[in-house]
């Protein structure tokens, strides 16, 4: 089994030159198929080395090149161990050279993903354990690399990232020219190309909100961060706790006017619900944890006594208000 780094320079160095023996030849293949990396790798290093070679000795005019050299060596044998020998050695360097290359390009080259939401909420885990909640009409590109310690999301819509304590990169999420960086966090983005306004929400730990201009301003958990484009400016609120339900499903209602519960439902269920203007200001105070939206209707109807009908495609609430 090849586990020596050096070992296995020195295999494939002699392998493409045709210096290896049967057994080396046998162990460099059983090597290549224990993955398709280490074939690539093979073959990458058999391409460079064909493409970067010194021109073969059979084209260069050999009685020319032994004038120049004749006062210093005399007689044919010693010609041809001159050349070959010369020869030999640059072939080596090249092989080492390019072996280098592939190495250092193999080792410190990042882990690229990219991920898109149409019409549903999209989750994926990446390799340090981070999880990327995307709402529809989202994506992200990531590049990610453990030995740099480095990962950038370049994001455009709306997602939710969950970093673990036991981070392996510092992370940076990046929209337009708004920057947000990781310090140990869960925070929600919502930064969509056609809006004026870039949102951050922190639910755990701290996060930096800049720009490459501006020092812009640090959030702590249970904080959002408004940025305008157009005046190019940081705003800092209270979080709204219910900016990752549409990850979550996940809702929390205090004292909250049923324009605004409704507003939410909508966003994240993509039902309209219409309100009868004498129950806008009813306030609910209640909490709901993955439900659907009929049970949630039908908590909301059955608590301030309203009545929910169906009208074509739209839902309508109604009462004689609440008191």
């Amino acid at each position: 089994m090849i586990q020596d780094e050096e070992y296995r320079e020195e295999l494939i160095m002699k392998f493409i030159v045709g210096e290896a023996t049967g057994e080396e030849i046998r162990e460099l293949k059983e090597w290549c198929a224990l993955s398709p990396e280490n074939q690539k790798y093979l073959d990458d290093a058999k391409l460079i080395f064909e493409k970067a070679q010194l021109p073969d000795e059979a084209e260069f005019d050999t009685d020319k090149a032994w004038k120049k050299v004749k006062d210093q060596i005399s007689g044919n044998d010693q010609k041809t161990r001159f050349l070959i020998p010369f020869w030999g050695i640059a072939a080596g360097l090249i092989l080492v050279f390019a072996l280098s290359f592939l190495f250092y390009e193999n080792f410190f080259k990042p882990e690229e993903f990219q991920f898109v939401s149409e019409n549903q909420v999209v989750t994926q885990t990446l390799p340090d354990q981070t999880e990327i909640s995307l709402n529809q009409n989202s994506q992200v590109e990531v590049e990610y690399n453990e030995r740099k310690k480095t990962g950038t999301i370049l994001l455009s819509g709306e997602a939710v990232v969950s970093i673990p304590e036991s981070k392996k990169v510092d992370w940076m999420v990046e929209t337009g020219n708004l920057l947000i960086e990781d310090i140990g966090t869960v925070f929600h983005v919502k930064a969509y190309p056609d809006s004026e306004i870039v949102e951050v929400s922190v639910q755990e730990g701290i996060v930096r909100f800049y720009t490459k201009a501006q020092p812009g301003i640090t959030l702590q958990a249970g904080e959002k961060g408004t940025y305008h484009k157009g005046r190019d400016e940081f705003f800092k609120e209270v979080a709204d706790p219910n900016v990752t339900a549409f990850k979550t499903r996940n809702f929390s209602f205090f004292e909250e006017e049923l324009q605004q519960v409704v507003a939410d439902l909508e966003a994240v269920y993509g039902q309209e619900i219409i309100l009868d203007v004498n129950v806008l200001t009813c306030k609910l105070t209640v909490t709901f944890e993955n439900e659907d939206l009929d049970t949630i209707l039908g908590v909301i109807a059955e608590t301030l006594s309203l009545q929910i009908s169906q009208e074509g495609d739209k839902i309508r609430i109604s009462g004689d208000g609440c008191f």
